[in-house]
């Protein structure tokens, strides 16, 4: 019975002599794992950089997405310029970029859904007789500037081919008589700019 006893008192001191151990070596693992997180911690220093575009036309903030509603047009009138701002006020540049969605030409519609972007683009440079081009000054917008979203429209009085343009011009102004109230192009466009990753 005593051998038994002193076996029992031996497990015990054992088993408390382990936990000591344990105790000790718990403590001393959590005590560096603290010390490591702190240092890392206080290591650490981020500045956030903004991100900010706006969009505006006629000084006006807008969506991103633009329509452009050109009135009269007719051989010889006056070069017509619009355009919509894309203003960088963050830390990081961006890239910009814009899309055709739909654009009505008289009683002619055309859309995104039915044209890529290169058909859209064609049809306004080369199916009649005034050319209308659209772009950007800049696809690359630096922090703290302004890049423009640009449309132009340019009709000669002499495009080289008398029958097409009276054929043109009788027409724009017959759409007119019959549309009062109507522009004779209404373009609306998306404008995006994606920040640039940081490299």
């Amino acid at each position: 019975m005593k051998e038994r006893a002193r076996k029992f008192i031996e497990t015990i001191k054992r088993i408390r002599y382990f936990l000591i151990f344990a105790i000790l070596l718990l403590s001393v693992n959590a005590y560096a794992w603290f010390v490591y997180v702190t240092r890392v911690d206080s290591s650490i220093t981020a500045r956030v950089r903004s991100w900010n575009v706006m969009f505006q036309v006629h000084d006006n903030d807008i969506a991103n997405e633009v329509t452009f509603n050109i009135g009269e047009i007719y051989p010889g009138m006056p070069d017509y310029n619009d355009h919509a701002s894309i203003v960088n006020t963050g830390d990081m540049p961006g890239e910009a970029y814009f899309k055709i969605k739909s654009m009505r030409i008289f009683n002619q519609t055309y859309s995104d859904a039915n044209n890529t972007q290169e058909q859209l683009l064609s049809i306004l440079n080369s199916n009649y007789p005034f050319t209308i081009d659209i772009s950007l000054t800049n696809t690359y917008v630096e922090p703290g500037h302004t890049e423009y979203f640009n449309i132009d429209i340019v009709w000669p009085y002499e495009s080289g081919d008398d029958a097409l343009d009276t054929y043109w011009g009788n027409y724009a102004y017959n759409f007119l008589q019959s549309n009062p109230t109507a522009s004779c192009i209404t373009i609306e466009a998306e404008v995006r700019v994606n920040q640039e990753s940081i490299q």
